[in-house]
């Protein structure tokens, strides 16, 4: 009868078992590593395959007791930790002898955990020497604690969200997570793919910066790997997403993508996660690379009030009009406050817009009405949460106007569902010239030498520097005429940007002073990136025609 612990069956010399492959050339010197390095094919021998088949399972398998010395060959000085890491492994699978145990009374799950993170890091020598422990005690592992194997299997997951190893050993690595996470006979299949997973997830991203919380390190003990995260859309709607240990901030941006009924790569980018902290002003994207866990353990040790909101940071491809309902909702309460407050709104001089402009603005309250699920027509009063700030200051046209041309518009709009309503505003607004813009607050030198505030807008046009309360515009830049950004903090601390436009034979910097430089500098980057790749896409298909 088979023994479900025993998770990898003892190797054979055929060259399909890579710890005892990196253990002829790699761990200390012993006679029965001499032995195998003779029989270098490590292929069966009738003659010899007695001796070396004892002594390979006795280098490369589940040992009970501790290490006499380190298993590879690693200075003195680091002896004594990785033998720390040896027995706080054996101590986290319950293999401890019971006159251990009475030594290492306060040696729990998480210390343990932490230990062998912390030697790690410390010292990045140690990360191959705890990796072969680790592969040495799932292999043939006959312990008499029941979870002994998968234990092992679970600290080696977390290990490999945090460490990378040598060159030397990732193949050898790769290969055994590999044939153990693609064996379905092995009941630590699955945590051995997962295991597998976060080692490629750590070479790709860097691995994990932030020592788990305690709450992280008992799940994944008790074999819960993924926890429910909330992550707010815009609205305050909220969607739960597993998020593990190697989750990264891409991969639940995909995920929300994905929901929302956002399939390519590239307008997959223009989504980015956001975290905003309580007392915080200014806020900027997660990076993609970033492990969400990361930033959620950091924020709730410093007991920091937070939350993770997914939206459009990028506004480059156009409206989707085949996307789930779910897009259009989300897209539309990012808009609509923007829309309310006045930012996507030129007032020419200080007066009224044109009558295209008032045409819009009237339907568009009419839509944002029926948006809200209301049958009947609004009401004069109901004006003011329906119409932008700017033109309900203005002194023409008069609210009886406006209660006028918005109860002309209803009539067309009563019949809409509410979220065609949402999908309707959407296309009237993206019409106007600042729809899709990121604004911020920036500060430029005036003629005179004084500082003038502006409010700069970064859409798929170019960049532009508007009046604060007009909107109009000071000045503009085609992204084909941007040459670079460059953030400079002077002695103050004051953030500026110099943004360097022109042409190779002419060019000229402009400094701006702004707060979040860092954000205008990130988002002009990626339009630039996005144009070029749309222009060498059309080029492509320009010879590709012909």
């Amino acid at each position: 009868m088979r023994d479900d612990r025993r998770e990898q069956s003892t190797p054979q010399h055929d060259g399909r078992h890579p710890l005892l492959q990196f253990a002829v050339d790699h761990f200390r010197q012993s006679p029965e590593l001499e032995i195998l390095k003779a029989d270098s094919s490590l292929k069966s021998k009738a003659k010899r395959n007695e001796w070396t088949w004892k002594a390979q399972t006795d280098v490369v398998k589940w040992q009970a007791t501790p290490l006499r010395a380190p298993l590879l060959r690693l200075p003195a000085a680091l002896s004594p930790p990785a033998l720390e890491c040896f027995t706080c492994i054996r101590a986290y699978c319950g293999d401890l002898q019971p006159a251990e145990r009475a030594i290492h009374q306060d040696m729990t799950e998480v210390k343990c955990v932490y230990t062998v993170l912390m030697h790690c890091h410390s010292v990045p020598e140690l990360r191959d020497e705890v990796y072969c422990q680790l592969m040495k005690q799932t292999t043939s592992n006959r312990s008499a604690t029941q979870d002994s194997c998968q234990r092992a299997w679970r600290l080696m997951s977390i290990l490999a969200s945090y460490f990378t190893c040598s060159e030397t050993l990732r193949p050898f690595l790769v290969e055994y997570l590999s044939a153990a996470a693609a064996d379905r006979r092995r009941p630590c299949q699955g945590t051995a793919a997962v295991c597998l997973a976060n080692f490629r997830k750590t070479l790709r991203c860097g691995g994990r910066k932030n020592v788990p919380s305690v709450e992280e390190v008992t799940a994944v003990s008790a074999g819960r790997s993924a926890r429910r995260q909330l992550y707010r859309l815009p609205g305050g709607a909220e969607r739960v997403v597993n998020t593990r240990c190697a989750t990264v901030v891409q991969d639940i941006v995909n995920e929300l993508c994905e929901l929302i009924g956002v399939t390519s790569e590239a307008e997959r980018a223009e989504f980015s996660l956001y975290c905003i902290v309580a007392g915080d002003a200014l806020t900027m994207p997660l990076a993609g690379d970033e492990y969400v866990l990361d930033v959620t353990t950091e924020l709730q040790r410093a007991h920091h009030p937070f939350y993770l909101i997914f939206c459009r940071s990028v506004w480059h491809h156009p409206l989707r009009s085949d996307a789930p309902p779910l897009y259009t909702e989300v897209l539309f309460n990012q808009v609509a406050p923007d829309y309310l407050e006045g930012l996507l709104l030129v007032l020419p001089g200080g007066g009224a817009p044109a009558a295209g402009v008032l045409r819009d603005a009237a339907l568009v309250a009419a839509l944002l009405h029926r948006a809200a699920g209301l049958p009947d027509a609004p009401h004069p009063r109901d004006l003011k949460f329906l119409l932008p700030k700017p033109l309900l200051a203005l002194r023409e046209p008069r609210p009886a106007k406006w209660a006028s041309w918005v109860t002309a518009e209803w009539p067309t709009v009563r019949t809409l569902t509410p979220a065609a309503a949402k999908s309707k505003v959407l296309q009237v607004l993206s019409r106007w010239p600042l729809f899709g813009s990121s604004f911020f607050a920036v500060r430029r030198v005036g003629g005179a030498g004084e500082w003038r505030e502006f409010v700069l807008a970064l859409n798929r046009r170019g960049v532009h520097l508007l009046h604060p309360a007009t909107h109009d515009t000071d000045a503009s830049w085609p992204y084909a005429e941007l040459i670079s950004t460059r953030k400079v903090r002077s002695e103050d601390g004051t953030l500026f940007l110099d943004v360097k436009c022109g042409s190779l034979l002419q060019q000229r910097v402009t400094r701006l002073q702004a707060e979040q430089a860092h954000e205008v500098a990130r988002l002009i980057r990626q339009y630039i990136a996005l144009q070029r790749d749309q222009r060498d896409q059309r080029l492509d298909s320009a010879f590709g025609s012909q």
